[in-house]
């Protein structure tokens, strides 16, 4: 599956790269979704890429972010559609970065806006994809970010995550972290599931 995501995953890493010293913003991003999922032991079919992205200043904060942002990605040819959620919802602000040579193809683009999220970006795993090195959500905090979602899919992400039983999984740690997040009860079914199974 990494095969297909290469001509991508090889354009957005300097794109990245430069938005950080172009702008110049501290721009900070890892892969987190079903490519990450995948990452971590369970390969599961996925139609694009979703990214976990915090800037400071963050364009969540200040509109003149997001128009520099988009200006800067738009003259590199790249699609960009923003999306704007309820403050207090659970994605406030997304966007949807198309690259130029990728016609029918999307990367969308979560704004950390909690605290827990900003500190899975500082723990993220450089993993080597399509000959590039590209920092990936830990597992711990992508199975902390698929139970806040809450979907049936984000449930069966942790299943498998879980009993992909990667190395950097420290489940005793994982269910301490869940407690404090109030997801303990998501997280406890998860793998009451995986028991039965």
């Amino acid at each position: 599956m990494m095969e297909r995501f290469a001509p991508v995953v090889s354009a957005l890493v300097p794109l990245f790269r430069a938005t950080s010293s172009a702008l110049p913003i501290r721009f900070r991003y890892a892969v987190m979704g079903g490519l990450a999922v995948s990452t971590w032991g369970t390969v599961r079919a996925t139609q694009d890429i979703d990214v976990l992205a915090d800037a400071a200043p963050s364009p969540l904060r200040a509109v003149s972010v997001e128009t520099r942002l988009a200006r800067f990605w738009e003259a590199k040819k790249w699609r960009v559609e923003w999306r704007r959620g309820a403050a207090d919802g659970p994605v406030p602000l997304l966007v949807r970065l198309g690259p130029p040579e990728c016609r029918h193809f999307w990367i969308d683009v979560l704004w950390v806006h909690k605290q827990w999220q900003r500190n899975a970006l500082q723990r993220a795993i450089p993993v080597r994809m399509a000959s590039t090195e590209l920092p990936v959500v830990h597992p711990e905090d992508l199975i902390l970010l698929e139970l806040a979602a809450g979907g049936p899919q984000d449930f069966l992400d942790v299943e498998g995550i879980v009993s992909a039983a990667p190395p950097e999984l420290d489940v005793a740690r994982l269910r301490r972290r869940a407690g404090r997040l109030r997801l303990s009860r998501e997280l406890n079914c998860c793998t009451e599931r995986i028991r039965r199974a």
